[in-house]
């Protein structure tokens, strides 16, 4: 079984299947809309006579709890309810205390689709970020941490190119930048930006074809609300040229960028920097 225990949400599809409803609510669609679209989802599931039960369960309970329970997902819970063959299940493979458990489970579970619902809950919309920088735009960040006193680096600037755009769950849209430190506490010109050399973000192998290590120079700023980003950040100026680096490693799938919040920001651009890689 893909489950841990014999209670509603103890299992793996219970668990997707609420938690999906609930965040695409949130997206602003309709029960309607979701329901639909996770019915062609887990169409394999549901066609299966021990996970098509823990579907429509978990849908059912959680459309119910929101005051927007369909007929056709009230129906098919309660079906499979009385038809018996979860709790078949459960009587081959479990222990007797979660068979009596389980049993207990779908009885509180038909009483609750059978009385009266909820009034229908309102539902909060995300609140989404979009990163307004463009790419190329160049911003500096002073570093003004006892860290950095500790480190040599106080006074110095990081400084962030835009290079990209990623994704940050439950759909902001946050910066991937490349990294430069000054040598100095001055705000550089374009040209000696250019002179500064990119820091390495993280260690990807080495080259298949001569050996040379090859590095990520990448990082994703996570980020959810404009008030969270540095009030002293200063602009420095679009700079549309971004040189190429020989042993730069291209990351492909964006899910393994390196990433980092601002507030830890400093430290991790300063680790970095100073790692002898």
């Amino acid at each position: 079984m893909g489950s841990w225990g014999p209670k509603l949400y103890q299992d793996d599809i219970a668990q997707d299947v609420r938690d999906t409803y609930k965040d695409r609510l949130r997206r602003g669609k309709t029960t309607k809309e979701i329901t639909e679209e996770l019915i062609d989802e887990y169409s394999g599931e549901i066609e299966d006579i021990d996970d098509g039960p823990i579907f429509w369960f978990a849908l059912a309970d959680i459309q119910w709890d929101y005051g927007r329970l369909l007929p056709e997902v009230k129906e098919n819970a309660i079906k499979w309810i009385e038809d018996g063959s979860d709790i078949r299940r459960w009587e081959e493979e479990g222990t007797a205390k979660e068979i009596k458990i389980r049993k207990e489970v779908l009885e509180k579970l038909k009483n609750k689709l059978e009385s009266p619902m909820p009034e229908e809950k309102k539902v909060s919309q995300y609140r989404l970020y979009k990163c307004q920088w463009k790419i190329g735009d160049v911003y500096a960040y002073k570093m003004n941490s006892e860290y950095a006193r500790e480190k040599g680096l106080y006074g110095r600037y990081i400084l962030f190119q835009k290079v990209g755009e990623g994704d940050w769950w439950p759909g902001h849209v946050v910066p991937i930048v490349k990294v430069k430190v000054t040598d100095d506490e001055h705000l550089p010109t374009e040209e000696e930006f250019y002179n500064l050399q990119y820091i390495k973000i993280s260690f990807e192998g080495k080259s298949i074809y001569n050996g040379e290590k090859l590095f990520n120079y990448r990082l994703k700023l996570l980020n959810t609300s404009k008030r969270i980003i540095p009030k002293d950040l200063k602009y420095l100026g679009n700079y549309h040229e971004c040189p190429s680096i020989n042993n730069e490693y291209i990351i492909t799938q964006e899910v393994s960028y390196p990433s980092s919040e601002w507030r830890d920001i400093e430290k991790y651009i300063i680790d970095d920097y100073t790692y002898a890689w």
